[in-house]
């Protein structure tokens, strides 16, 4: 590595240099007037102007920032609707003049005017939103307009336009969620074989020509040709029930059950079959708790509304 090493003799002359530079301050105003001027412009960057649109430069828009202020131009004579997010609500209005504006706060809008000669001051709108509360600040301004309702120069504002850029791309990750979980919903899943021991006695024009479960609920599957029977669950007491059954329209020739029992009969006129679950006593149950999509929690709900997590 190359080493750069100072002669002795400028060790000598250091004390030299330093008296130099301190005896002459004049070399360092220039340096520390630099600074001052560009922390100045530096904090004058927090005093932002709304942006003008694409079709109209007198209706604006501005990105929310919470330590923001937001420079307002009125026109006598012209009003300005500053407009807020969508359902919120304002709250409050501090005006550091009052007499010299007109203020009037229309559900998430707010229509502001200047009526006095030196209209300068502040304003502080605090508003509540679904998720907590916004800050709003404002320097005001006024002056009469040169050519009408298009002056010039162009800073006529006729409307501000609030717009959230974290919120909302916080809410479009939300929604492609919400799409993303909607979809595995959707999506046709083919029941996990857990028990096949079934077997039928009665009529063979009603009986399934399969017959399984997943731990959870029973599947029956029957021939395209034939017409589907009615289908009840046996209770401890050899009476019969119907029970919760639907046909997925992916499979249309399927009767699911929600219930895994030992027995079923299956009803159609006249005509009668039984269905049995060989293993339903050493058959273990599956899970209700989980659900088999990744990272879906599937909640039973009990009546009155409340779930078991």
């Amino acid at each position: 590595m190359f080493e750069f090493k100072l002669p002795i003799s400028s060790f000598l002359r250091k004390q030299e240099f330093s008296d130099f530079a301190f005896k002459d301050k004049s070399h360092w105003i220039p340096i520390i007037m630099g600074m001052t001027a560009l922390l100045i412009s530096i904090n004058t960057l927090a005093l932002e102007t709304p942006h003008t649109g694409k079709l109209d430069k007198r209706v604006r828009h501005i990105n929310y920032q919470s330590e923001q202020v937001v420079k307002l131009v009125g026109h006598y004579g012209f009003s300005t609707d500053i407009a807020f997010a969508q359902g919120e609500r304002i709250k409050q209005i501090a005006m550091g003049d009052s007499d010299a504006w007109s203020v009037t706060p229309v559900a998430n809008h707010i229509f502001i005017k200047p009526k006095d000669k030196g209209a300068i001051t502040n304003m502080t709108v605090l508003t509540a939103y679904t998720k907590g509360s916004r800050v709003y600040n404002f320097e005001l301004s006024a002056h009469w307009s040169q050519h009408d309702a298009h002056p010039f120069p162009n800073d006529m504002m006729f409307a501000i336009d609030f717009r959230y850029p974290a919120e909302q791309k916080l809410a479009n990750v939300e929604l492609h969620e919400k799409q993303l979980l909607q979809q595995q919903l959707n999506r046709t899943q083919a029941p996990k074989v857990a028990n096949q021991a079934y077997f039928y006695k009665g009529d063979d024009s009603i009986a399934p020509t399969k017959a399984f479960d997943d731990g959870r609920f029973t599947y029956l599957t029957f021939n395209r040709k034939q017409d589907l029977p009615a289908i009840y669950i046996v209770n401890s007491d050899n009476s019969e029930s119907l029970v919760n059954s639907n046909v997925n329209p992916n499979y249309p020739d399927t009767i699911i059950i929600e219930r895994v029992v030992k027995q079923l009969v299956l009803r159609q006129g006249n005509r009668v079959a039984c269905v049995f679950n060989i293993d339903f006593a050493t058959e273990q149950s599956a899970d209700y708790q989980t659900s088999n999509i990744p990272h879906v929690v599937r909640h039973v709900i009990k009546k009155g509304g409340k779930s078991d997590e």
